[in-house]
């Protein structure tokens, strides 16, 4: 590689990291989570939630608030999940819990302080009353073995919460409350998502297994997209980006987004786009099982390209302040039936139809793959 085409590449990178770090500074992020301190994550109105009378809260000698209202009548106590060492990932990160009690121990409602979920998951869990489970239960060891199941369609989510609750609990009572070892049903996605990972470094890589490639792309569907609902968007960057990289709850896309960026700059763009993306892989099904000719479509005003200008209108939005609804901009959410919008399973119907005649039409708009395409590549190419 030239000297200048070198420099070129390292400019675009260095341009790319600088406006990522104005969108996340622009976004509320001050990189707190560089640093290995514990912030608050509740006040008084969060505790008026639960106790609609609160006037001030104290911390006791077990870990709970005491709650009192105006004329320093105790209301009850809270338990906040943080205060008690009860953190466990969901998608996003931790899902804190504020657990109210009444003056008789008895809990009176649980409520969800403030995380990185996505909004259409909490939706969901929300209205399933899965925070209402353990509502009129006393606060007791027994607790513990009320069975509580998990929401589908926000599995991982509804799991953290039900760990953190339980957890918050046990460690309140003081009591060791043993979660056991993975599901067979967890232990099962992470093979396969390891299957998936080594298939897919050995097409792009070595270029083997290329005749299964329909079936590949129909697992990647089945798996990545429709079972653990797992991709790459705008709106999981700008999280991690303004709230931190969630190591416990999302190492795999983590380390999906590490390997995407790697082999970019060893000159393997795409990888990502046509190898583990959901959408990617059901456009590519589509494509193949079409009987009709199948058109390009080139989408560009002047030089730019549609999605070009896409992104760069959803950047420079979040750069200047303005809040974006980042989960309707890609209809990735219609890999999760239960939780998706109608608005959001048309959008994901359209995409497949026009599939069966052009060519991959929602990655001609994709702004997540604009912007894993726009990584500069250092690979010196061959005469």
């Amino acid at each position: 590689m030239t000297h200048t085409k070198f420099g070129k590449s390292f400019y675009t990178l260095l341009l790319i990291v600088l406006l990522l770090i104005a969108a996340a500074i622009r976004g509320g992020a001050d990189f707190d989570w560089l640093q290995p301190v514990d912030e608050l994550v509740y006040n008084l109105e969060d505790v008026k939630v639960v106790y609609s009378k609160a006037s001030t809260y104290s911390m006791s000698s077990d870990r709970s608030l005491e709650v009192y209202d105006n004329g320093k009548n105790l209301l009850g106590y809270a338990l906040i999940s943080e205060e008690l060492d009860a953190r466990f990932p969901g998608y996003g990160g931790k899902v804190p819990l504020l657990i109210g009690l009444d003056t008789q121990k008895v809990v009176i409602g649980t409520y969800l302080l403030r995380h990185n979920e996505t909004a259409e998951f909490i939706d969901h869990i929300n209205d399933t009353k899965l925070l209402n489970t353990w509502d009129g239960l006393v606060m007791d060891t027994l607790l513990l073995m009320h069975d509580v199941d998990v929401i589908s369609g926000a599995t991982k989510s509804s799991t953290a919460i039900i760990r953190t609750f339980h957890s918050s609990v046990g460690n309140y009572l003081e009591t060791n409350h043993k979660h056991g070892a993975p599901s067979f049903e967890r232990i099962t996605q992470l093979v396969l998502l390891l299957v998936l990972l080594l298939l897919s470094l050995s097409m792009q890589l070595g270029k083997r297994f290329r005749q299964y490639y329909i079936y590949y792309l129909l697992a990647v569907v089945v798996i990545m997209g429709v079972w653990l609902t797992k991709m790459l968007s705008l709106e999981l960057f700008h999280n991690w980006l303004t709230k931190g990289l969630p190591w416990q709850s999302n190492w795999e896309l983590i380390s999906i987004l590490v390997i995407s960026i790697t082999l970019a700059i060893a000159g393997h763009k795409k990888y990502y786009c046509n190898y583990l993306c959901p959408m990617g892989a059901l456009q590519m099904l589509a494509s193949k099982v079409s009987p009709f000719k199948k058109r390009s479509i080139n989408l560009k005003i002047s030089v730019l390209t549609l999605r070009t200008i896409y992104l760069s209108f959803i950047w420079t939005s979040l750069i200047l302040g303005f809040l974006l609804p980042l989960a309707q901009l890609e209809p990735f959410m219609a890999f999760s039936f239960k939780v998706a919008s109608w608005l959001m399973l048309i959008a994901g119907a359209v995409i497949v139809m026009l599939s069966l005649f052009f060519n991959r039409p929602w990655c001609q708009l994709c702004p997540t793959g604009c912007l894993l395409d726009s990584i500069p590549s250092f690979k010196s190419k061959r005469n």
